[in-house]
């Protein structure tokens, strides 16, 4: 869908920006994006997806909101036991009248997926499934202050070739505000430029500072298999 003066004009800083443009910015606002996790740690990364132009976010979370979640981004005092993607979902509604913001749909076909998922099993668990759908993926994972965002295009190796066997937990600190921004910006990347985007790879965010380096497939890995022809 080409972009109409109105939503040009909404996101005109960042289609001046080197290597972006209107191509990048359609493609955006095409997108179905999956989110597996919508707590605090996840809720500066669904407000730079909406706020970037994603045309559809899906959230995936069935829990409540917990006191933690107040550290986010979203969620008041007030939302304390509610539904935890409806109240991101009227969180999130005021910042773009072009993102359409939604609870995952059972059986729904996302164009790329974001994992904060609270646990290594659903992470796991959500990262497959994405890589089995050959759909871009990018994954948080959260370690003390800081973290790691794991960037997995099509075809790269997978998230388990990449992660990290321990983690520090779920802490509301200001690193994870960070790690979420940044894995945001890898998803638009990964979305809006995916011929400029290249191999997958592991940032890593550990007292303010980022490292990064290429992801490598282990040895037997299932993510070395050729795609299943259809």
């Amino acid at each position: 869908m080409a972009l109409t003066e109105d939503r040009v004009a909404r996101w005109s800083r960042q289609l001046i920006v080197p290597g972006f443009g209107e191509a990048a910015q359609e493609r955006l606002q095409a997108a179905r994006v999956r989110v597996v996790g919508a707590d605090g740690v996840s809720s500066a990364a669904l407000v730079a997806l909406v706020q970037a132009g994603v045309g559809r976010l899906w959230l995936d979370d069935p829990e409540a909101v917990g006191p933690a979640d107040r550290a986010g981004w979203l969620f008041p005092p007030a939302s304390v036991g509610s539904d935890r993607a409806a109240a991101a979902r009227a969180a999130l509604a005021p910042l773009s009248a072009y993102v359409s913001v939604d609870a995952y749909p059972t059986g729904g076909v996302p164009d790329a997926t974001l994992v904060c998922a609270p646990s290594a099993a659903q992470a796991m668990a959500a990262a497959e499934a994405a890589r089995r759908a050959r759909i871009p993926h990018v994954v948080v994972e959260v370690d003390g202050d800081g973290g790691a965002v794991i960037s997995v295009p099509p075809g790269a190796p997978c998230y388990a070739c990449a992660r990290s066997a321990a983690g520090g937990g779920r802490p509301p600190a200001a690193g994870v505000a960070a790690l979420a921004s940044l894995a945001a910006v890898e998803l638009v990347q990964l979305v809006a430029t995916p011929e400029v985007v290249g191999a997958g790879r592991r940032i890593e965010l550990v007292r303010g500072m980022t490292s990064v380096r290429p992801t490598v497939r282990l040895a037997g890995c299932a993510c070395a298999e050729a795609p299943a022809q259809g």
